[in-house]
């Protein structure tokens, strides 16, 4: 049965301690504990409570399939970021550095008048980010990013090669290639590749 483990994964990706678990669901945080640990398992009357605290179904606490990706807790979070992943059934699939036919990129289509504010949004991508229009809003991508302009913030896991990049702070593997950087702070493992550069610190960290 993997209720026990279930119900601690679904607790560690919401952020939640044993005993604030507990206190919601009007228990204590040893009952908490024991059914994490396989000690003892939830009143069945709790089942109902249990799967609405943690915004799933009754049959997802027995499910075998809830993923243990490590990048996955963070991919459940309440804070109106667009996120993109690639799964394959129930699982998300882990990207490589390159690309390859099992572990395509992500081809984003942005709205085209994104540039106005009214359009403002934060994406992240849990894989390679291709997109042939601008993007206005941060952006984190757990691989490369290849785009036209980029007016926000950049976390980038792989490497930058967009046109034009507007940012107070980027942080990234290598800046491959970009016409024109503005930008406050550069954390960069590696290269920044730019003919315009405007900004007021870079940092070189291994």
């Amino acid at each position: 049965m993997n209720i026990g483990k279930n119900i601690k994964q679904l607790r560690q990706q919401k952020n939640l301690t044993q005993d604030q678990v507990a206190e919601k669901l009007g228990v204590s945080y040893q009952a908490v504990s024991k059914w994490e640990t396989n000690a003892n398992t939830p009143d069945i009357a709790l089942l109902p409570q249990i799967a609405n605290l943690f915004g799933v179904s009754i049959d997802t606490l027995f499910s075998d399939n809830i993923t243990d990706d490590s990048d996955f807790p963070t991919f459940i979070k309440d804070d109106d970021v667009i996120r993109v992943v690639q799964m394959r059934g129930t699982k998300v699939l882990k990207v490589s550095t390159t690309f390859s036919p099992d572990e395509p990129p992500i081809e984003i289509a942005f709205p085209h008048d994104c540039n106005d504010r009214t359009q403002y949004f934060k994406v992240e991508v849990y894989g390679h980010l291709i997109s042939d229009s601008s993007i206005n809003g941060d952006v984190v991508c757990h691989q490369t990013i290849k785009s036209s302009t980029i007016n926000g913030d950049v976390k980038s896991k792989g490497n930058i090669d967009v046109s034009e990049l507007n940012a107070q702070k980027v942080i990234c593997n290598n800046i491959t290639d970009c016409y024109k950087i503005k930008a406050t702070t550069i954390e960069c493992a590696g290269n920044v590749a730019s003919a315009n550069l405007t900004c007021g610190q870079i940092i070189y960290k291994k």
